[in-house]
């Protein structure tokens, strides 16, 4: 008897929550299928009837993986940038964010990951955005790079005061960013700059007898009589 809808979804789940973890832990060429069925508890054969591939399973779980991009999702941007980077949660969130826990794994898996990568890493820029005028603002893309990147090289770096370091400099340049910028002056025309510089250069500019411009000439002596 086949398993029904909700078993299969539940099993497809599981699947995909420890080879999650383990592609995290182990990384993606250092894990097998025969890996995450054990952490299963399912047999290989089983692997088949939910995805076609090792590769596939890979894209899914970067496509759909947790971090950065769900806490966004459920909260405040600049609060959640700066648990983000709390040293307090480095190793909680270096092993549960997709994002940062695996791209140099995406970098050499084929298209399907990296395009699932890109678009998660796209989501997330949109999200710092939430107060801009634009979902690919520069600043936050820049926010995303100074998250994502500290928290890469605190994960890797053997120093912990260098981590710490890493992780408050990067929550220091990062949340003044999330901030909406002050709209600019219009700038005026060329022809208002023109007419302005000109109307400015007639009030400015000396008659031949020394006189400025628009003062009458004094009458003389003679002609008062």
């Amino acid at each position: 008897m086949p398993p029904s809808p909700g078993r299969k979804a539940q099993t497809r789940a599981e699947i995909l929550q420890h080879a999650a973890r383990l592609f995290r832990l182990r990384g993606y060429h250092a894990t097998t299928i025969d890996d995450v069925m054990l952490a299963a508890g399912l047999t290989r054969g089983a692997f088949y009837a939910h995805f076609a591939s090792k590769d596939a399973l890979f894209a899914e779980i970067v496509r759909t993986g947790p971090g950065l991009l769900a806490q966004l999702r459920a909260g405040d941007p600049a609060a959640v940038l700066r648990a983000y980077l709390d040293k307090a949660n480095l190793g909680e969130t270096a092993q549960g964010c997709t994002l940062a826990a695996l791209p140099g794994d995406v970098a050499r898996a084929p298209l399907a990951a990296r395009l699932a990568y890109a678009g998660m890493l796209h989501a997330t820029i949109a999200e710092l955005a939430r107060a801009k005028a634009r979902k690919l603002d520069g600043d936050a893309t820049v926010a995303a790079i100074l998250a994502v990147g500290a928290v890469t090289l605190a994960r890797a770096s053997g120093d912990t005061r260098l981590s710490d370091w890493l992780l408050r400099a990067a929550r220091r340049a990062a949340l003044p960013l999330l901030k909406p910028r002050a709209s600019p002056k219009p700038r005026r025309s060329r022809s208002h700059r023109k007419a302005a510089d000109a109307r400015r250069s007639t009030r400015a500019a000396p008659s031949r007898g020394g006189r400025a411009a628009g003062v009458p000439k004094a009458r003389s002596s003679a002609a008062r009589r």
